[in-house]
């Protein structure tokens, strides 16, 4: 993700507009202008890198064309696909970290041969084609235009996980004044929420305030009860607005060569329940799984519980193999099923008594929905927010307590 605040990309960019849509005449050569330059850069920061995309995208488009021809079954292609991105997931996850530990960060090794972070988006987006493809819902399958779709420099660092249809059915292949307008103004939008909010305010004014919590000595201490909960909610707040600045600086570049890119974020900070929150965050991501880990799981088990906790198990894990993400993911996933009983025990409830809520009461309920799903969110990032799960279940732990004893404070 700090590709964007390289000293490259801008340059490349201000010589790449213009060669893009005053010298390219041709939309194939567009296409593979782009390719070509997103390529180029990750091949400067990543060189390895840059060779294997390009290798997995050569694979993937021969696996698909042999399906295709019939000389491969769809199960083979599916089994091949998984099990390719479930390895280039883990080096680039876990490599990274194994060279560093061998050879050192400073070493020509960890700079020229690790992957950077951003595989987890370009893998998930290559399952995503080969699933399309199965499913029909793809029929064309050109080299060209799935090294561009996969590489597309906006959206590969940090999503949003668009899907190949979406790339190109959405995209303009004449100048969009209006368009190219408001990329600009989404980009200077996303430098300033990343550059002044998040590493400025956030990380000089506010954070130090509650930094400690993160520590590995940190206990609960009864004269600041307030504190682990602070923590965690400045934590999930800064990771909102940092995700969402990368969401920006995608959409906004995107939109300079005319393609809309699909919103990541609809504001989840106003959510009335946890299953809504998940329509709002990372929407791009907890759309890839439901539609290809919930849908399947629940049409081979038709076990709704199951499946909400395959999807987010699934998400957790796709940040990272360990166990406070894990946990994360089987908090949320039971948060989405606890809310899914409980929204059947209501209707129920309410179809016995043959009547409806009253429009006041769902008024006088709607404060306390938002406050208590924010809480709820944001209590998960004991786990995300700190390095081990004994430190997780003390903040974790010191969330629920200290409001406990800060009210009995007040009272007494």
């Amino acid at each position: 993700m700090r590709i964007y605040f390289t000293l490259i990309v801008l340059p490349v960019i201000l010589v790449a507009v213009p060669v893009y849509w005053l010298l390219l005449r041709r939309d194939g050569w567009r296409i593979w202008f782009l390719a070509l330059v997103s390529l180029g850069i990750l091949a400067t920061m990543h060189p390895a890198f840059a060779a294997v995309t390009v290798g997995l995208t050569l694979a993937t488009h021969q696996l698909v064309e042999l399906w295709k021809d019939k000389l491969l079954k769809g199960t083979r292609l599916l089994v091949i696909s998984i099990a390719v991105a479930v390895v280039t997931l883990a080096i680039g996850k876990y490599g990274q970290s194994m060279v560093g530990a061998l050879f050192g960060k400073d070493d020509w090794f960890w700079t020229h041969i690790a992957m950077p972070l951003g595989v987890s988006y370009f893998v998930f987006r290559l399952l995503q084609y080969v699933f399309d493809q199965l499913r029909g819902v793809l029929t064309e399958n050109r080299f060209r235009d799935l090294l561009a779709f996969l590489l597309f420099l906006p959206t590969f660092p940090a999503g949003p996980l668009e899907t190949y249809q979406g790339f190109y059915g959405k995209r303009s292949t004449t100048f969009d004044r209006e368009l190219f307008y408001r990329g600009i103004r989404r980009i200077v939008v996303g430098y300033f929420k990343k550059a002044f909010v998040v590493d400025f305010i956030f990380a000089i004014y506010l954070m130090p305030h509650v930094e400690r919590v993160a520590s590995a000595n940190y206990h609960f201490r009864p004269g600041q009860p307030l504190l682990p909960l602070a923590f965690v909610v400045l934590v999930f707040v800064r990771a909102y607005i940092d995700l969402s600045a990368y969401t920006d600086l995608a959409i906004g570049f995107s939109r300079l060569f005319g393609f809309r890119i699909m919103e990541n974020f609809d504001n989840p900070l106003f959510s009335r329940n946890v299953s809504e929150f998940w329509r709002k965050w990372h929407i791009s991501l907890s759309s890839w799984c439901r539609n290809n880990v919930y849908f399947p799981v629940f049409g081979l088990t038709r076990k709704v519980w199951l499946g909400l906790y395959a999807s987010m198990l699934t998400m957790g894990l796709w940040h990272y193999v360990d166990l406070n993400w894990t946990v994360w993911g089987l908090y949320h996933g039971t948060g989405l099923f606890v809310f899914s009983r409980w929204e059947k025990y209501k209707k129920q409830w309410w179809k016995k008594r043959k009547q409806r809520p009253s429009r006041r009461r769902k008024q006088l309920m709607a404060p306390l929905q938002y406050l208590v799903t924010f809480l709820y969110v944001a209590l998960g990032y004991a786990f995300v927010g700190t390095q081990t799960f004994p430190q997780a279940l003390r903040v974790f732990f010191g969330c629920l307590w200290g409001p406990l004893l800060w009210a009995k404070h007040l009272v007494g």
